[in-house]
């Protein structure tokens, strides 16, 4: 199973990365992770931004998601940041 993060996303840096405030790791992850983490995400499960990469805009994924506690399934690591399925968190926030 892959590493997951909670946080707040804090500011949209393109129409598949942002950075996030790190508040939650999940106890069985098997890295550690910083309290800001840049994500880009190869699959975002929110329904008021578009699936298909070439059609989002910065301003639809702001609206949807700065600001909000998400769920992030992390697939890898790179020097640009974290690559990661996202989610909006369940219930309980998490």
């Amino acid at each position: 199973m892959n590493d997951i993060v909670w946080g707040t996303v804090t500011k949209v840096i393109d129409n598949n990365k942002f950075e996030m405030n790190v508040t939650h790791r999940k106890d069985e992850n098997k890295n550690d992770y910083a309290d800001n983490e840049i994500i880009i995400f190869t699959e975002i499960d929110i329904m008021s931004i578009p699936a298909e990469p070439s059609i989002r805009t910065i301003q639809q994924i702001e609206d949807a998601i700065k600001g909000k506690f998400i769920k992030c399934e992390i697939e890898t690591r790179s020097n640009d940041g974290l690559t990661c399925k996202v989610f909006h968190s369940g219930a309980g926030g998490y």
